[in-house]
């Protein structure tokens, strides 16, 4: 995924900064610094928009490099190169960027794009996730397709996709929270998802009705219906599979 980014000519732009509780007006800028709570009215196009506290951005947000520590609310859609929250992200729209990382929550009621996604925390969104490489370190909740061609995945919370691809798949299980969060140290994590199609894929603590890969290996905790591999197959004694063919 090629990503533009916004590259206007920073000699011709201003900067925008805000300290304490105040507003603005959308527009373009060199950078976009806020301190406090904020609100911004319209859509923004920047070259650097760093946040520490409360913003919302009313519109769509393109910018070089977006940096938050604290909350932040995107209400028509985020466009980035390099995108880290510490905290919380709240977007309506779809979200493409090239880097993600998320030590907190995001939500996305759209899309979400990244050639790189690193999380640790919770993820919920409403539509697909794709990345070149997706690490997740949490919980998840992906209403459609999570694809990668890395997926790793460390259960430490309640999680489902609907359907799971890429080429390669690792889904375990963790029992020390490595965040402050809602799930209480010791809980075992799952994923439930409809199906999982990838090249190499490795399953703890996984709820599916059909997976299909070329080397599989199903581990402990695992529930699943149907098993179609091409070359290897590999149960641990701790899971149960109605089902395995080789194809």
């Amino acid at each position: 995924m090629k990503m533009s980014g916004f590259r206007s000519d920073s000699t011709q732009l201003k900067d925008l900064r805000i300290t304490g509780n105040g507003s603005s007006g959308g527009g373009q800028y060199d950078k976009v610094k806020i301190l406090g709570d904020s609100v911004i009215h319209g859509d923004v196009k920047c070259n650097l928009f760093k946040c520490t506290g409360t913003v919302s951005v009313e519109g769509f947000l393109e910018s070089g490099n977006v940096g938050c520590q604290g909350n932040m609310k995107v209400l028509q859609g985020l466009q980035g190169q390099e995108v880290s929250i510490q905290g919380e992200l709240d977007v309506i729209g779809d979200v493409s960027v090239q880097t993600l990382k998320v030590n907190g929550e995001i939500r996305v009621e759209g899309h979400l794009n990244a050639e790189k996604l690193k999380g640790q925390g919770s993820l919920n969104i409403s539509g697909d996730c794709q990345g070149e490489e997706v690490i997740i370190r949490g919980s998840l909740d992906v209403a459609n397709m999570l694809n990668g061609e890395v997926v790793e995945i460390k259960l430490y919370g309640p999680s489902r996709a609907r359907e799971i691809g890429g080429g390669k798949i690792t889904i375990t299980k963790a029992m020390t929270i490595p965040f402050i969060g809602k799930y209480s140290p010791g809980a075992y994590g799952a994923m439930q998802a409809d199906s999982i199609e990838g090249d190499e894929i490795h399953l703890e603590n996984t709820k599916a009705a059909v997976v299909r890969g070329r080397n599989v290996y199903i581990g402990s905790g695992c529930e699943i219906g149907l098993v179609e591999y091409k070359n290897e197959y590999k149960q641990d004694q701790g899971a149960v599979v109605v089902q395995y063919n080789r194809i």
